[in-house]
């Protein structure tokens, strides 16, 4: 695939550049509209000559598969437009758009394809197979092997949904024209027609892998969790940083590749220079968005580990709320000493099978802090883990 590369994509190592995107779905979606086009019409000459309602059908998932390769092309353009005032992310997601529409035109034509295959169960047609049926169907699936091998190399380097939702398609159409090939060896040999059974059998396989697909796009749409590869880096990079305590609720937003937005709170200690601490933070940021393309904002929370009475407090809350379940952790710990009472601030962060009520927490906390001469007011919040 790298002949490829070099011959039609100007730099096509610097996949971060929009220009170098573009090129690799408009390589993409070239190719597999002339290699689809090739397919649909050497498929549906055959099919007519052999009257075969399975090769016919399959000469017409080739032709929607161009029009899949056309929506790629489109999708790339879209995504590649910078942002404006209306798109302020950007318009990165027309790839997974794409990805869908692909994965809805792949479902639409298994129904069509089982519906044809059904009548020609009811009123079967007899076959004329020779051996340029076999050498087209090999052909096909020759091609197709090339086309999923492209479209899985080119996804992989720009990460892009569309150019997978076009590889999974690929790889249908290999199983799809395999299993053709069989039925037609076994048609020529036993002289038996199975054309219209095996026709509905890859049909409803077809039926299963667009709904899957559909499912699979839909994903990134909705906000999916970040993948843990992606966590891990923003996890390793702030903990490469001094003066940093530790840090939690890290949230990521991702509007497409290039477009990801993160937020994380870090601890420090109270007794830090707040010119200090302000520098760390440009320079973390900073970091982030020349180093790792990712737009991050910080909120600094201001931790004292070294008042004695302020840990005796922190270790008695964690203890408290580990005994209300062991899944739970707290963090963000602060303590204000006022004059009638000592306010204790902090989060829990709780698993999505856990739903905790705020009373049932405080009159817990209240409970286990009855003992204490002072009066103690408990101010949190409850988070759910986001990545």
């Amino acid at each position: 695939m790298n002949v490829i590369k070099k011959l039609f994509i100007k730099n096509y190592r610097n996949v971060n550049d929009q220009k170098v995107r573009l090129s690799y779905g408009r390589v993409a979606g070239t190719i597999g509209i002339v290699c689809n086009i090739f397919l649909f019409v050497i498929k549906i000459l055959i099919g007519i000559f052999t009257a075969s309602i399975t090769i016919v059908v399959d000469a017409i998932n080739n032709l929607t598969d161009a029009g899949s390769s056309v929506l790629t092309f489109v999708g790339f353009k879209l995504a590649s437009k910078p942002a404006d005032r209306k798109h302020p992310f950007g318009h990165a997601k027309y790839e997974n758009v794409m990805g869908l529409i692909i994965s809805i035109i792949t479902l639409v034509v298994g129904i069509i394809f089982a519906k044809s295959c059904f009548e020609k169960i009811i009123a079967p047609v007899d076959l004329i197979i020779n051996f340029w049926t076999y050498l087209i169907l090999i052909i096909a699936i020759l091609v197709k092997i090339f086309m999923l091998v492209m479209y899985r190399n080119f996804a992989k380097s720009i990460d892009s949904e569309a150019l997978k939702a076009s590889a999974n398609d690929s790889k249908l159409d290999i199983v799809t024209s395999s299993t053709i090939l069989v039925s037609m060896i076994i048609m020529g040999i036993f002289k038996i027609n199975i054309d219209g059974y095996v026709g509905l059998a890859v049909s409803i396989f077809v039926i299963y892998s667009g709904i899957k697909q559909i499912l699979e796009t839909i994903s990134p749409l909705i906000s999916e969790k970040p993948e843990r590869k992606l966590v891990n880096k923003i996890k390793k990079a702030l903990s490469s940083f001094d003066g940093i305590e530790s840090f939690h609720d890290l949230l990521i937003h991702s509007y497409g590749v290039d477009s990801t937005f993160a937020s994380v709170h870090i601890e420090v200690p109270a007794s830090s220079n707040l010119l200090d601490v302000h520098e760390l933070i440009d320079k973390i940021e900073r970091y982030f968005e020349d180093t790792l393309n990712i737009n991050l904002t910080i909120q600094i929370d201001p931790i004292d580990k070294e008042n004695p009475k302020t840990k005796a407090i922190y270790n008695k809350v964690k203890s408290t709320i580990k005994d209300i379940n062991s899944k739970l952790s707290i963090h963000s710990l602060r303590v204000i000493y006022g004059k009638d009472r000592i306010k204790v601030l902090f989060d829990i962060t709780e698993d999505f099978d856990i739903n905790l009520k705020k009373i049932d927490v405080n009159n817990i906390l209240q409970n286990a802090f009855q003992d204490k001469k002072e009066t103690y007011e408990f101010l949190f919040t409850i988070d759910k883990p986001m990545v």
